[in-house]
């Protein structure tokens, strides 16, 4: 089960029920809380991720808080890993790199859930619980969970390259410092895509492209799309722009100039035209 909640200043408490209770894992998204899981006290703030034991008593204190959370049943959990290789009441820092991948994968699930159909579900439940497990568990985890979990640090690294395509630094360099991640892991995690470099590049052309051909950019220049998009140069910019689409910039930009131009007619938005040129235009 997952759900989003937001609510008021709150103690609760929940006395020790049965070691078949379900494990919590719980993203917060603003607040937090201090209190105990069993034993062992627990401290979260914002951004972080506890993994808690329901079989244990649970105390919690927190302030106004929202938080997205995942109720795992124990029995699958444990599938894919040892009981002993795994402590409740454990916190994800956020801004940790295990913190960052696991963030990114329950959102994701989160806000794709609208358009997940039933037969999706196990699917969705196998890389779920397998991200957990591989986040959380301090020994060895099953292939059920590395694969799903190299998954998830795969699509966390993506999301982080798309909303930062107009940082020049934006390399190898830096997407291993803030994921944790080996440059050997890096690359195998990016192969599909034909090399990170490659995948950074592409992402950033896909970028101009939209922003020339679907945006009226008034007084921009070239120049400024091409620096905005992550490119130094704007020579280097079009001559990769042109093995990638095909045709310049500037093309791209007079394409979806006549593109608009037909949509507004189309619509009835603009000048008085006379009917057999809108005629034309509207084919």
């Amino acid at each position: 089960m997952i759900a989003r909640s937001e609510f008021t200043p709150l103690h609760f408490q929940r006395d020790r029920r049965t070691s078949d209770d379900h494990l919590l894992v719980q993203l917060y998204t603003h607040g937090g809380y201090q209190g105990y899981n069993g034993d062992r006290k627990v401290q979260v703030g914002p951004g972080d991720i506890s993994l808690l034991d329901m079989g244990l008593g649970l105390e919690t204190l927190a302030p106004r808080s929202g938080n997205l959370s995942l109720v795992i049943p124990r029995d699958r959990f444990f599938a894919l890993t040892k009981p002993a290789d795994y402590r409740p009441g454990t916190v994800l820092r956020a801004g940790t790199p295990l913190a960052t991948i696991l963030a990114s994968h329950l959102s994701s699930v989160w806000t794709s859930l609208a358009d997940a159909s039933v037969d999706d579900l196990p699917a969705i439940n196998r890389t779920l619980v397998g991200a957990v497990a591989g986040a959380f568990c301090q020994g060895p985890v099953r292939e059920d969970a590395a694969m799903p979990f190299e998954d998830a640090a795969r699509d966390a690294v993506r999301a982080f390259i798309v909303h930062n395509l107009d940082d020049p630094g934006l390399g190898p360099a830096r997407l291993c410092r803030r994921f944790g991640l080996s440059r050997t892991r890096l690359y195998r995690l990016f192969e599909p895509f034909g090399g990170v470099a490659g995948y950074i590049r592409e992402q950033r052309l896909d970028r101009a492209f939209r922003e020339l051909a679907e945006r009226d950019l008034g007084q921009r220049r070239l120049v400024e799309v091409a620096l905005e998009c992550g490119f130094d140069s704007q020579s280097h910019f079009c001559r990769l722009f042109r093995q990638r689409f095909g045709m310049t910039p500037g093309e791209a930009m007079e394409q979806g100039r006549s593109a608009r131009a037909r949509r507004s007619l189309v619509d009835g938005e603009g000048p008085s035209r006379p009917e057999f040129r809108d005629w034309l235009l509207s084919l």
